[in-house]
């Protein structure tokens, strides 16, 4: 489960009311809200077998929310379970790995973005511009060639897991 700041930014739908910091989350027979603060977006996620009566108050809900100043002119969208659109695929993600240090849904988008910034061009550009020993260059071209490797493998890994995570959904929905 993701930490308690983590889940300070979702509700699940109680009766007519919200339930901030849900004991689960995304049960079949539930909705929740997800705050996505990069997005400026409230997701409703309505499982596969959730009321539509929840539904409807989940929408009045969110409604309600983004009239208060921390989520002012954020939109909201309803989603339902199967048909989660990618950029709400990585909350799931999110929840699913038990991330303790995002302290909000979505975040490891940013971060993801973030470290895409990382040019190992702009490193060697650098590299060629100041003058620096052989030693020096022959060690940091060794470390950007792991670096590469590395990146890699963890692309290779994120997509075997999907994969199998794939492969889970698809034997539950038999």
């Amino acid at each position: 489960m993701a930490s308690d700041k983590y889940t300070e930014y979702i509700y699940k739908v109680v009766g007519e009311s919200i339930k901030k910091n849900p004991e689960t989350i995304f049960d079949p027979q539930e909705v929740y809200l997800i705050i996505d603060k990069d997005m400026s977006l409230i997701w409703i996620w309505a499982g596969a077998k959730s009321r539509l009566f929840h539904r409807y108050i989940a929408s009045s809900w969110a409604g309600k929310l983004k009239s208060k100043k921390p989520f002012y002119n954020f939109n909201y969208e309803l989603i339902k379970q199967g048909r989660e659109p990618e950029e709400f695929k990585v909350i799931i993600g999110e929840i699913d790995e038990g991330r303790m240090d995002l302290d909000y849904p979505g975040e490891s988008r940013k971060l993801k973005i973030e470290g895409k910034k990382i040019s190992l061009d702009k490193v060697k550009a650098k590299i060629s511009k100041e003058h620096i020993s052989n030693k020096k260059i022959s060690t940091i071209k060794s470390i950007l060639s792991e670096i590469k490797e590395m990146q890699m493998h963890i692309q290779y890994s994120m997509q075997h897991i999907q994969k199998r995570i794939n492969k889970i959904n698809t034997i539950l929905d038999t």
